[in-house]
């Protein structure tokens, strides 16, 4: 059996963690540059708030309705993450993480008492040891565990089951399912769902009964495999351990239009420092690194511009240092003078385990942790990377990066960084 874990609310239960006063308060937490809503407390919910809402349209709705909003402070959710699946971890038997506010265990040997069971006893000590509450799904496939989660969710916020823990058993007809919409079961999404809708499919339980010809036409493989999920025949595999990632990406907006090459510089360092971080984190080397800067679009008084390119590098790298000479020297070549740059994208590819790089025929061809001179740097980085881990993410950084960074991101109402920097810790009154 599957269950998912999935917390409830997730950055704004964050926020809450530290802020109990907000328990039963409207609550939006925004995107980057405190653009669009991206986590709503029931309460935000239920005003009207949706999914992706622009800031500035919902202003006086925030006003009238005492709404609390918060910029996001992914450094505090990143940590509260971890501790989330950290406790997980000590109860599971075998652990998948999918996103950062979800995962899947799996309960072998169990009865589906047993496994509710578990997962209440896992509910509150998650709750209790870490202050997020979520909802478990318990079911014989992954994809009906999701479903399950759904169940759990609805019947918490109507007040039927204020557990949050719900179990589909093989052997009911789950009348459940079709009280939950096709466009929230795991795998169909938007299109599909208006897709599925265009022939009267509306619920789970509609698309469970599907013949299997009919869904391969218009699914395709991957959508039979979710239709076989739903009645129960287990066909989505679980994974403890994810392959390694294929290319790394550091992309952010401008708090202000860049007009500077300085600048662009500087902010391009920056995301070059974040992916190199990510990069070792996987234990992982770059073949190639590309960058690319855009106007903004929506703007139509301003001159538009779009240019990217990328390099092959000499030798498959993780040393900082190399892999901002070589963002930088591609800025040198498709950074045009006059025109206001609201975003600016870095990507790491041609990614390798670390161990095992394929030599070259000139030059350092060993992998970069194994020669006297890579053994320094790779040590460099690892202290570097250490250093930021203990006391907060930037305190040692780059000179190309910049000091003052005025074309930061707009996070006018973040919150302190309670977890991560010592600066920031709760004063207790």
């Amino acid at each position: 059996m599957y269950a998912v874990i999935d917390c409830n609310n997730f950055f704004v239960s964050c926020e809450r963690v530290f802020r109990p006063d907000l328990e039963g308060r409207p609550v939006v937490v925004l995107s980057n540059n405190d653009g669009c809503a991206i986590s709503r407390s029931d309460e935000a919910k239920k005003l009207g708030i949706p999914m992706g809402a622009p800031a500035f349209k919902y202003e006086e709705v925030f006003q009238k309705h005492s709404v609390e909003v918060f910029s996001a402070n992914f450094s505090l959710y990143g940590d509260i993450s971890q501790r989330v699946m950290k406790t997980i971890a000590s109860e599971a038997q075998k652990m998948e993480i999918y996103s950062i506010d979800e995962a899947f265990v799996i309960y072998d040997g169990m009865t589906y008492s047993q496994a509710l069971e578990s997962a209440q006893r896992l509910r509150k000590k998650i709750l209790q040891y870490v202050g997020v509450p979520v909802s478990i799904g318990i079911a014989p496939t992954k994809t009906m565990a999701k479903a399950a989660n759904e169940v759990a969710k609805q019947k918490s916020r109507t007040g039927i089951n204020r557990e949050g823990v719900f179990a589909l058993e093989p052997s009911k007809d789950h009348h459940e399912l079709k009280d939950i919409p096709v466009g929230d079961v795991w795998g169909i999404g938007r299109k599909l769902s208006l897709l599925l809708n265009s022939y009267g499919i509306f619920t789970a339980a509609q698309l469970a009964t599907c013949e299997d010809t009919w869904v391969k036409k218009y699914l395709t493989s991957s959508g039979l495999k979710t239709v076989y999920e739903l009645r129960g025949i287990e066909s989505v595999t679980f994974q403890e351990v994810y392959p390694a990632k294929k290319s790394i990406i550091s992309s952010k907006s401008f708090g202000r239009p860049v007009t500077s090459r300085q600048e662009m510089n500087e902010a391009v360092a920056n995301f070059t420092t974040r992916a190199a971080e990510k990069l070792r984190e996987e234990h992982e080397v770059a073949a190639h690194i590309g960058v690319a800067i855009t106007t903004n679009y929506h703007n139509k008084h301003d001159k538009q511009y779009y240019e990217s390119k990328s390099v092959r590098l000499l030798q498959p790298t993780a040393h900082t240092p190399e892999l901002i000479s070589a963002a930088v020297s591609i800025i040198d070549n498709i950074y045009k003078e006059g025109y206001r740059y609201k975003k600016a994208t870095v990507f790491l590819f041609g990614l390798f385990d670390e161990g095992s790089v394929q030599q070259g025929l000139f030059g350092n061809s060993k992998p970069w942790q194994q020669t006297k001179h890579c053994g320094k740097q790779r040590k460099l980085m690892k202290a570097i990377d250490n250093l930021n881990a203990e006391l907060g993410s930037g305190t040692v950084h780059f000179a190309r990066e910049g000091v003052q960074n005025k074309w930061h991101q707009r996070r006018k109402k973040v919150s302190p960084r309670y977890t991560t920097k010592w600066q920031e810790l709760p004063h207790v009154k």
